[in-house]
């Protein structure tokens, strides 16, 4: 396993992030942000009112752009900078709208954001990621230090060194658990995915080593399939966003995990939180803003929330390593012990 660089590919997954600044700006331009503004501060769930707009895609987008200096906020209210007033509306002589267009571009996540804005919000696909390219893609852009972050945590964590049966929840190919087998030479993985994806994954990762170690399991993830019992060690990474949107439906998920494991077992999560520093703040609004357009309810899960969640599931004891603000994905690591049955 690589050593997790000192300097990680945030930097410059920030500086990508940031070209799906024109696309963002111009959306808000569209629906009228700017040019409502103008007559008066407002909240995010007045501006969405006011404009007959998506009030969660509001939200995101008025996050988007106070990181960037084009709104400021105070006591939850959202008002024009004199940037924005001199050169984003269009009563004034010297604004730059055509400047702004001219940087749009008709494909990638926020082509369709001004629809999505209006309330043509596509229904999520869940097998969006579900082809070899996908699949690939997803690992190799793991490999930029989140399993090398993942593997660093769970390693030092006396139950997982003991842990014999893993369940990997919405696993992709694996590519977590083979990590993890490499530091636990008695343990065995049983991943649960999409039919496609399973049927990739074995085709893909049948020449890796400890490949005997893990199984593969079909799962539908819209139906809520069973995911086995008596697991001592269960992972999930990037997957309980679709539940985090409410406490009660994480809970919900969090008391079916508990069922599934065994009494001492251990719960690892690798999810991002929201949290940010001044170089991550634009990219990860904007990564919100994104998945919020794509019809998914979030791409976090707050600490605080995600605790008591795991506390009124039977969970306790917990462990945690706060984001690594140098990856592209700074997510909180959180580990919870059962400790009771649900």
């Amino acid at each position: 396993m690589t050593k997790l660089s000192n300097l990680g590919f945030g930097e410059i997954h920030n500086l990508l992030y940031k070209s799906y600044l024109p696309n963002i700006i111009n959306a808000a331009v569209e629906v009228s942000v700017f040019e409502t503004l103008l007559s008066g501060a407002l909240s995010d769930i007045e501006l969405a009112e006011k404009l007959n707009i998506d009030k969660r895609i509001t939200e995101s987008l008025l996050k988007v752009l106070l990181s960037i200096n084009f709104l400021q906020n105070q006591d939850g209210k959202y008002s024009l900078t004199a940037q924005s007033k001199e050169y984003l509306t269009q009563c004034s002589d010297v604004n730059q709208l055509k400047a702004i267009k001219g940087f749009v571009v008709n494909e990638g996540p926020f082509c369709k954001l001004t629809q999505a804005l209006k309330g043509d919000i596509p229904k999520f696909e869940q097998n969006m990621w579900s082809s070899e390219e996908s699949v690939k893609d997803i690992e190799q852009g793991s490999k930029a230090g989140a399993i090398q972050n993942v593997v660093a945590f769970a390693k030092e964590i006396p139950e997982f060194r003991n842990a014999r049966r893993m369940c990997d929840f919405a696993g992709n190919s694996g590519y977590y658990s083979f990590a993890l087998l490499n530091e636990n030479k008695e343990l065995y993985a049983s991943v649960y995915d999409l039919k496609d994806v399973c049927k990739i994954a074995r085709e893909i990762k049948k020449d890796e080593p400890d490949f005997n170690r893990i199984s593969y399991h079909d799962f539908d993830l819209t139906k809520e399939d069973d995911f086995g019992a008596d697991y001592d060690f269960f992972f999930s990474s990037h997957y309980l966003y679709k539940y985090g949107n409410t406490e009660e439906s994480l809970t919900a998920i969090l008391k079916k995990i508990n069922k599934s494991m065994k009494v001492g077992g251990l719960f690892v999560s690798n999810h991002m939180s929201g949290d940010f520093n001044v170089e991550t703040e634009t990219t990860i609004s904007i990564i919100e803003l994104m998945t919020r357009a794509m019809g998914f309810p979030s791409h976090c899960i707050p600490k605080e929330i995600f605790k008591r969640a795991l506390s009124k599931a039977g969970f306790g004891k917990f462990l945690i390593k706060e984001p690594n603000f140098t990856l592209d994905y700074p997510t909180l690591l959180l580990s919870a012990i059962k400790m009771k049955e649900f």
